[in-house]
């Protein structure tokens, strides 16, 4: 039986797939830090910046830890060229969404922080979500 030949992919995607792992290594030590792995997670926060964190339900922090460890696995899954990475990276952009509509309608962080962080990450969350979608129909992906 042939085995079918995966076109090689271009220079600029493996740049974007390395980037985007970096950015949700980046976003898993976040998540690592707010939930005390690093020490306390609220040192340095003004007031209205504890009380926000001390309110934050543990379901929202569960989104958070979902969106981060699967948007690593999914950006390694496009470093690796691997279709799977497509639905890991769905599952990311979910749980952020989740997450990010929290902070933004129901937590008063917005108020306090602004909104630019939560539309950052879900339009980065995004991007890697058409990419890999990109990935899978160029046959990129094995």
């Amino acid at each position: 039986m042939a085995t079918r030949e995966t076109p090689s992919a271009p220079s600029w995607f493996r740049i974007a797939a390395f980037l985007a792992l970096v950015w949700n290594a980046f976003g898993v030590v976040m998540f690592l830090s707010a939930v005390g792995a690093f020490g306390d997670p609220t040192a340095g926060l003004s007031e209205a910046e504890r009380a926000i964190a001390a309110s934050i339900p543990g379901w929202i922090m569960a989104a958070f830890g979902i969106g981060t460890f699967t948007g690593v696995a999914g950006s390694l899954g496009l470093l690796l060229r691997r279709r799977w990475a497509w639905p890991l990276l769905l599952v990311s952009l979910v749980a952020l969404l989740v997450l990010e509509t929290y902070v933004v309608f129901f937590s008063g962080a917005a108020a306090v922080s602004g909104v630019a962080i939560p539309v950052t990450v879900v339009v980065g969350a995004l991007l890697l979500v058409w990419l890999a979608r990109h990935a899978r129909k160029r046959d990129w992906l094995r």
